[in-house]
């Protein structure tokens, strides 16, 4: 292998770690906690099947991926199923994405390419809520993996292979495949006119519908006013309650779609962006149309504008020739090349949409047309991006440090996390190091022993540092399917548990249904039942929640954690107002009250001690001692 080619492997390799080190591991959450709720409603039905979040329908029965997590889950258990297949998703999500990278992309750029899909966040969608390749365990990620051999394949222009792989995808979850299945048939349909009849399907789908059968009966099903309201209120799969960022995020990642296939020198490739472009603008319209105008409930369930994460990895694999062209030519192209690397950097920010806009207005419009720039304009506009690079570094790992202080209950982290956090904050922190390690390579190019060695390591520092987990989370993730655990020896199995603003810690440490919580919100777009299950439940709980709110907020202006706590009174009161709530964990301890307590079993939470104790409550008992305290009361008054 000659210098040249050895080290746009090397830089390859580089961006493959820096994929891995800009996506640590954290443990189940977010989404994560679903999936391993639906694993563990396969693996213990008798138990999860009276779960809010299944109680009234839910996604899973449209996915084989919760039938797969439960076996994982059974035979390894839940943290390592968890981190495994995490692990497994992102090695894949490199391996799919460098195949299309080598497939479509000249020598001179794959190189470039690889490092931008290694550093960008790859968000869409509402207030950059979601992106590619998550790093916790979902169906996503793997269906995103299949989408992408699809690519490869259609890249060979193998349509039917592709289509298979496509339905695949579909299998393990159907919106994320949608986009793949959908550029298939619009391939198809360049191709062949006669494609187009593949529409006449819609017809004994909606006979299917008419007579009742799901998922098609939806087509015929419309969000009511307070069901609508309560999905806008927990949920942003309606577009027109997306914020500006977000459609201007949208909006840029078409326009660069769009750009990218009317340049496109390939005519098969520029096909390809063609109908990935049509399909995402039809998509998006029909989202607008069926779901925010219409309240659809089968459109808004398949939540059409996912279409926007294959536009937008696509885009960003196909930007990277453009960007070499425009940094070698003129003045103006190169301030739209850097404007076009600022928005690949920030597309999460709205700064980052508009510089998308704007770079791609310079490099397609003005620099055919002549437009002129100075030195000193050029030179003003690229210091002018630098600071704010700066900036928006400084603020996005400031963020994650005082989220860091919170989640671990430390009054401030030290230097060496600190330090940790910015080198890893995407991009900037993983930019600065895969550009250092880039250019020890280049020092040592020629000694294919040293470049080894220069990886090897690498790979060892980052095999190292891409587990985040908290000591807590392990011992949440660690516990052993159905206990034992001091709690799930006084709760029975079919008691409903609140445990405040936390979902994972009744299903896995207590194997017990969890009463209410925001991660059961993702279940109401699907179910009319669950929205006002849900909401009901979170009336119940918000005095209660509001009492601790204010306690903590008066505990922070004092300077001393134990100087408010919930009133035992109103806790009962809450229990009241709902026979379903049997039980209630929370780290506020009333004497002669609790019926247990709870420490975690590790030595620190972070750097410093502060570990919580956890008190369980019945609700019965709580109603038949607050019943009697105010029986003493009235008799005394």
């Amino acid at each position: 292998m000659h210098t040249g080619k050895r080290f746009q492997w090397a830089i390859a390799a580089i961006a493959a770690l820096l994929f891995i080190w800009v996506h640590p591991y954290n443990g189940i959450r977010h989404d994560g906690m679903l999936y391993v709720a639906q694993a563990l409603k396969h693996a213990d039905p008798a138990v999860f099947n009276g779960d809010l979040f299944f109680k009234y329908g839910s996604q899973d029965s449209f996915s084989v991926f919760g039938r797969a997590y439960a076996f994982a889950i059974v035979t390894l258990g839940v943290a390592w199923s968890s981190l495994v297949g995490v692990l497994i998703g992102q090695i894949l999500f490199v391996v799919a994405v460098g195949l299309l990278i080598w497939r479509v992309l000249p020598e001179a750029s794959r190189a470039l390419a690889c490092c931008i899909l290694a550093v960008t966040a790859g968000t869409y969608g509402s207030m950059s809520l979601i992106h590619f390749a998550e790093p916790f365990l979902t169906a996503r990620t793997y269906a995103e993996v299949l989408v992408l051999f699809g690519l490869v394949l259609m890249a060979r222009k193998r349509l039917a292979a592709a289509a298979m792989v496509c339905a695949a995808a579909a299998l393990l979850h159907p919106l994320m495949a949608l986009a793949g299945v959908l550029l298939c048939w619009a391939l198809a349909v360049q191709r062949h006119r006669g494609w187009l009849w593949l529409l006449a399907l819609g017809v004994p789908a909606l006979v299917l519908g008419y007579l009742g059968a799901a998922p098609f009966d939806r087509a015929f099903l419309f969000y009511d006013a307070e069901w609508r309201q309560l999905v806008d209120k927990y949920n942003f799969v309606f577009m027109t309650s997306w914020p500006l960022a977000s459609w201007l995020a949208l909006v840029a990642d078409l326009a660069l779609l769009g750009a990218l296939a009317l340049r496109q020198r390939d005519a098969y490739f520029s096909t390809v962006l063609k109908a990935l472009f049509v399909v995402g603008v039809m998509c998006v319209g029909m989202a607008l149309l069926g779901s925010d105008l219409l309240s659809n409930v089968l459109v808004t369930s398949l939540q059409l504008w996912r279409v926007q994460w294959l536009v937008h990895l696509v885009a960003l694999v196909f930007l990277a020739p453009e960007l070499l062209r425009a940094w070698r030519g003129t003045r103006l192209e190169r301030l739209a090349a850097g404007l076009l690397a600022y928005a690949v950097l920030f597309q999460d920010l709205a700064t980052g949409s508009l510089a998308m806009l704007m770079g791609l207005l310079l490099f397609y419009v003005g620099a055919p047309r002549g437009w002129h720039l100075s030195r000193f304009t050029l030179w003003l506009s690229a210091t002018c991006l630098m600071l704010a690079v700066g900036y928006n570094w400084w603020n996005q790992a400031g963020l994650t440090i005082r989220m860091g202080e919170y989640l671990t209950g430390v009054s401030a982290l030290d230097i060496a996390d600190k330090s940790r956090i910015f080198l890893q904050q995407a991009p900037v922190g993983p930019l600065l190091q895969g550009l250092c390690a880039m250019g020890l390579i280049w020092c040592v190019r020629r000694s294919l022993t040293a470049v080894s060695v220069i990886l090897l390591g690498l790979v060892a520092f980052t095999a190292a540092n891409w587990d985040h987990r908290f000591e807590i989370t392990k011992v949440v993730e660690n516990t052993p399917l159905q206990g034992p655990h001091v709690f799930s020896d006084i709760v029975p199995a079919d008691a409903e548990v609140y445990w405040q603003n936390d979902a994972l810690a009744p299903w896995l440490l207590m194997h017990r249904r969890s009463y209410a919580s925001g991660v059961q919100a993702a279940g109401l777009v699907f179910n009319r039942g669950t929205a006002i299950e849900l909401d009901r439940r979170r009336d119940v709980t918000s005095t209660f929640d509001m009492q601790r709110e204010i306690c903590g907020l008066l505990n922070a202006l004092r300077g001393d954690k134990g100087s408010c706590e919930p009133d035992v009174l109103s806790l009962a009161l809450t229990c009241e107002a709902d026979p379903l709530l049997g039980y209630i964990v929370m780290p506020n301890s009333f004497e002669g009250w609790a019926l247990a307590s709870w420490t975690p079993g590790v030595a620190k939470v972070g750097r410093e001690s502060s570990l919580k104790t956890y008190y369980l409550y019945s609700c019965a008992q709580l109603i038949a001692k607050s019943k009697t305290i105010n029986d003493k009361a009235a008799d005394a008054s």
